[in-house]
């Protein structure tokens, strides 16, 4: 595996919470943390960050909070997805580190950082940092997203998971309730930008072999994972309910971890070449949606992967920890 490191930008959130833990256990250098509203208020993404640092006993890593609410429209938090905390299932005692005492917006002015970022939440942050530091755009050579929703999803044929406000149209949650802020990252001259969109991340579930195989390593890390995995909101229970093999079935998309997945064993990938433009204009558009467009910048987009590999990555880098 290729020495890595890189800056995590995220929502933890269910799903960021198992990607920060799949990133720990594959080795990933992460060098710092900033944190940004959205799967909940950016207090508990941070103090769920702060949670799965100390039980991993990776107190080192320093943690910087960010954005509260998006550019110019009002926060949407999901808890009937991810549990009024923001990582259901964990239970996880408060934390006894604290954030840095500076934020993610002084942070990023002073950016000095990995040239690699991955970031699995609103676009927030990044985009902040793009206003407000001229030089960031020189210093990112690599920035993985997990966002957008390229072509419809397969469960109900649409472009997203969120409803656009005004319209009939969806888009992909982290680029819908900030739409702004994507489109300013995927206007900026960040050398290489690398998609990882809904349509696809949909499709990897996870089930009750994989929560088996968790269970069975019989280590903290994994059952912790087992444990947010398998509690699955009301929304995923009636999107996944034609793919359970019984009612007890955990079933439900992994969606962050794909992006760190994608950083890690980029061999298991198959991609594409694509112009995105981000659409951030009033109904009856659909602000948030990522469409394929000749005059959007070229994105490296996955679509597809060899899942059986992902989960055998998926359970021997948490079985690690």
């Amino acid at each position: 595996m290729p020495n890595i490191q890189i800056h995590y930008d995220c929502d933890p959130g269910q799903d960021d919470a198992i990607a920060l833990l799949y990133a720990l256990g594959a080795g990933v250098d992460i060098a710092s943390l900033s944190i940004v509203g959205g799967n909940v208020d950016v207090n508990k993404c941070t103090r769920n960050a702060l949670q799965i640092l100390e039980f991993t006993d990776r107190a080192d890593i320093p943690v910087y909070k960010g954005a509260a609410q998006p550019l110019k429209r009002l926060p949407q938090p999901l808890p009937h997805v991810f549990g009024e905390c923001g990582m259901a299932g964990a239970n996880l005692p408060d934390p006894k580190i604290k954030p840095q005492a500076i934020g993610a917006d002084q942070f990023f002015k002073a950016y000095n950082g990995p040239s690699t970022i991955v970031a699995t939440g609103p676009l927030t942050n990044i985009a902040l940092a793009i206003l407000e530091n001229s030089d960031l755009e020189n210093k990112i050579e690599d920035l993985y997203i997990m966002g957008g929703c390229i072509y419809p999803e397969h469960i109900h044929r649409r472009m997203g998971n969120i409803k656009v406000k005004g319209t009939n149209e969806w888009a992909e949650y982290n680029f819908a309730i900030d739409p702004e802020a994507a489109k300013i990252v995927f206007e900026s001259q960040i050398k290489n930008i690398f998609l990882i969109p809904m349509n696809v991340t949909r499709t990897i579930l996870y089930r009750q072999r994989i929560d088996d195989a968790l269970r069975q390593l019989n280590t903290k890390v994994a059952k912790l994972a087992a444990d947010i995995f398998a509690t699955v909101g009301e929304e995923d229970h009636v999107d996944y309910a034609s793919e359970k093999t019984d009612k007890d079935d955990p079933v439900r998309a992994m969606h962050d971890v794909i992006a760190m997945a994608y950083l890690i064993n980029p061999e298991i990938f198959e991609t594409e070449s694509l112009r995105i433009k981000i659409e951030t204009d009033e109904p009856p558009s659909a602000a948030g949606q990522s469409l394929i467009d000749p005059d959007g910048r070229t994105v490296e987009v996955i679509k597809d992967l060899d899942r059986d590999k992902f989960i055998d990555c998926l359970i021997t880098y948490l079985g690690r920890l």
